[in-house]
C-alpha cells in the first residue's frame, strides 16, 4: 500500500516511478564481472564482456530477460543471457526472474572493435528487455 502511494506521489510531483525490475552490477566475489580483448587470432579485434547483475523482480509474476544491449556500442553477439536458478545454482536462458525475489543474471557479450585500455574503467549503459517488451536500464562500471 505504501509503495503504491509513493508511486502516485512521485508521479504527481514529477519524479520518476520506480521500475518493476531493478538491476545493478553484482558485487560478490563469486560473481566477478570483467572485460578483456577476445582471442587475438581473429581477424577483427573484439572485446569480451562478462557481467553479473543482481536483479530484483518487484512484480507478482515471473519475468524473462529476452535481450540485452549496450547504449552506443555495436554488439557482435550476445553469447549468453542466463538467470541463476536458486535451487540448482545453474544459469539458463529459460529461467525467469522469480516474482518478489532477487536473482543473479549472467550476460556475456562480444563487441566488435578495439578494446579499451586496461588502465581505464569500462562504463556503459546497459539496456535489458523483458518478455513483456518493457525496457530497463542500468549503469555498468567495471575497473
Amino acid at each position: 500500500m505504501l509503495g503504491k502511494a509513493w508511486g502516485w506521489l512521485s508521479a504527481r510531483l514529477g519524479g520518476q516511478p520506480q521500475g518493476r525490475l531493478r538491476f545493478s552490477v553484482h558485487r560478490h566475489p563469486e560473481y566477478q564481472s570483467f572485460w578483456r580483448p577476445s582471442d587475438a587470432s581473429q581477424r577483427m579485434p573484439q572485446m569480451e564482456i562478462q557481467i553479473y547483475l543482481e536483479a530484483s523482480n518487484m512484480t507478482n509474476e515471473p519475468r524473462g530477460i529476452t535481450s540485452a544491449e549496450f547504449e552506443g556500442m555495436p554488439v557482435h553477439a550476445t553469447v549468453v543471457i542466463g538467470v541463476r536458478d536458486a535451487s540448482t545454482g545453474k544459469f539458463a536462458p529459460n529461467h525467469p526472474l522469480p516474482p518478489q525475489r532477487i536473482a543473479v543474471v549472467s550476460l556475456h557479450f562480444l563487441i566488435d572493435g578495439q578494446s579499451r585500455s586496461a588502465d581505464e574503467p569500462f562504463h556503459v549503459t546497459l539496456w535489458l528487455t523483458d518478455n513483456l517488451g518493457e525496457r530497463h536500464s542500468t549503469k555498468v562500471i567495471m575497473q
